[in-house]
């Protein structure tokens, strides 16, 4: 909800019994470092640097996940099939949890071109992925915090700093 979390910032999915790597969040310490990649098949997670890696084949997304994120400056092992490797043989990463900003969640905005009527027209839109709010900002007054309500609101806005010429669509109520 906060478009934030303590983790590794990759995301996963199911897929058969495994649980799969489906990106790699940008600036989030799995892409910091560089060893989990797209297509890696998680077969296993550890905590820390000697604690046993539990099987989590066949196991509940949601409980994967569980497992993996934790508390920042924590340390996070994962065995992994690379989605690159023709045979089964596995690797163990190590990666150290930090907070991950989701940024590629908020909404955002953007002009697209359509032809109509043998003209082009510029149409705003809105793209929302999900809906969000930064509780503890909010809680604690900050004034720039980040929710659904407040950010697409302000879409148009953006929209038309960006774009010159661009009618305020408040003006035409």
């Amino acid at each position: 909800m906060s478009l934030s979390l303590e983790g590794i910032g990759a995301v996963l999915s199911a897929e058969d019994e495994y649980t799969r790597v489906v990106s790699v969040v940008p600036g989030g310490p799995a892409e910091k470092a560089g060893q989990l990649k797209p297509g890696d098949k998680i077969v296993s997670v550890g905590q820390g640097k000697k604690g046993n890696l539990e099987d989590v084949v066949g196991m509940r997304l949601d409980d994967v996940v569980k497992l993996i994120r934790g508390a920042k400056h924590t340390l996070v092992r994962l065995e992994i099939i690379p989605g690159s490797s023709n045979d089964s043989s596995t690797r163990v990463y190590e990666i150290v949890r930090d907070r991950v900003k989701l940024e590629e969640q908020d909404a955002a905005s953007k002009i697209i071109e359509v032809p109509m009527n043998g003209k082009t027209s510029r149409i705003g839109v809105i793209e929302l992925p999900t809906f969000y709010i930064d509780f503890k900002a909010a809680q604690a007054g900050d004034p720039d915090y980040k929710s659904t309500t407040r950010d697409v609101p302000q879409a148009p806005g953006k929209i038309k700093e960006r774009e010159s010429g661009w009618p305020d669509y408040r003006s035409s109520r």
